[in-house]
């Protein structure tokens, strides 16, 4: 099944995430295609745009149909590790890289969010930091990298309180750049791309992931993470 539909224009590389059979969830198979896309154009300097076909969701997080198949702990806490590293490529990816985001980012889709450059959503998104409602911290390096933008005691904050956040709150709390009509998010992301092109200067800021994943690895298949896997379904 693919995952993403990759265009390229004059001034930028447009990819689009495009599975609303699984609520636009973030598997292994989509994180391994999106670093495909990566190597693919990695001699590209043209800034990426990345938007959602799901008319409600940028991303629900990961695929938990597909943890639930998977047999005892290693083999999720391997998936996890894979998709970090991903992410953390993605990250660094020496070009600018920007969200529209039309619709609802949640759980890992936060995480996601975190690696990008600049985030633009529409007024009616709504933004969650709720991996605690399946038992879970983050787990994909999300929290150590929102902690280096906005404050370790801000984001642990986010992180306990699992509040679903309007994209005004949002924006008050530094998680986006700026609110737009959507009647004008894509030209505007196009602008932007253009501006983009007139010198850009990549930006190739790391962090570390460990102590998160050290958290996160005592999490998963305990109890309550374990009973939202049992229980789930898609």
């Amino acid at each position: 099944m693919k995952c993403f539909k990759t265009t390229e224009s004059t001034y930028s590389l447009n990819i689009e995430f495009l599975i609303p059979a699984t609520a636009n969830a973030l598997s292994l198979e989509a994180a391994r295609e999106l670093q495909k896309i990566q190597k693919t154009y990695s001699k590209s300097k043209k800034p990426v745009i990345v938007s959602s076909h799901h008319p409600r969701l940028f991303c629900s997080g990961g695929n938990l149909s597909d943890y639930k198949k998977l047999k005892g702990k290693a083999p999720g806490l391997k998936v996890n590790r894979e998709i970090t590293k991903i992410l953390d490529g993605f990250a660094t990816w020496p070009v600018p890289k920007l969200a529209v985001i039309e619709g609802d980012v949640l759980g890992g889709g936060m995480e996601w969010l975190a690696r990008f450059d600049f985030r633009w959503p529409t007024p009616n998104v709504f933004f969650a930091f709720w991996q605690r409602r399946v038992g879970l911290s983050s787990g994909w390096g999300g929290g150590r990298a929102w902690a280096r933008k906005i404050g370790e005691d801000h984001m642990r904050r986010l992180l306990m309180e699992g509040k679903i956040l309007s994209a005004q709150e949002a924006l008050s709390k530094g998680l986006i750049d700026r609110v737009i009509c959507a009647w004008k998010i894509h030209e505007e992301a196009q602008a932007w791309a253009v501006g983009m092109n007139e010198g850009v200067v990549p930006q190739l800021t790391q962090w570390t992931a460990a102590r998160e994943s050290t958290i996160f690895s005592s999490l998963w298949l305990a109890p309550d993470h374990a009973a939202v896997l049992k229980n789930w379904r898609p």
